[in-house]
């Protein structure tokens, strides 16, 4: 499976993760927000909103809403999915604080393979479906309940 994120720099990427968590809310994004939720100048956004644009995955024009055209959905889907596996992973199967496995997984999900993420995927699937006993119990979801119990008891 090839990388969606060809050329890519992290900031333009979290640049359309942005926009796409702001469509999803509320249909379109507007510099002022993503400045605020990136802690960026709104000239940085302006930018960034340019590069982006002439790149193909923004749709931008000054003082107006801001969306991303089909490529760049394309390529925030793929980071929404990596982010929400690896979350699921750190939360689930390790046991790790939701905020701590989302903290995490936003590092990650820019770096991971498309592959590995599919691979990921499946290997949660496995531990969560296929070690279950007979009884219903599974040792990995009793480790991670058992970890973050411990965590929790220890603070």
């Amino acid at each position: 499976m090839a990388d969606k994120n060809p050329g890519l720099t992290l900031n333009q990427q979290n640049y359309i993760e942005t926009i796409y968590s702001l469509c999803l809310a509320h249909e379109h994004a507007h510099v002022k927000a993503i400045a605020q939720k990136l802690h960026v100048k709104m000239a940085s956004v302006t930018e960034a909103m340019q590069i982006l644009t002439s790149m193909g995955f923004v749709n931008y024009t000054v003082r107006k809403t801001i969306t991303l055209t089909p490529a760049g959905e394309e390529i925030a889907r793929e980071l929404h999915g990596r982010h929400e596996v690896l979350a699921e992973f750190y939360h689930e199967i390790l046991g790790c604080s939701t905020e701590n496995a989302n903290d995490i997984a936003c590092k990650v999900e820019h770096v991971i393979d498309p592959e590995i993420r599919e691979r990921l995927s499946e290997f949660i699937r496995f531990l969560k479906e296929d070690l279950r006993k007979p009884d219903g119990t599974n040792p990995v979801m009793d480790f991670s309940r058992k970890y973050a119990e411990n965590k929790h008891t220890e603070s």
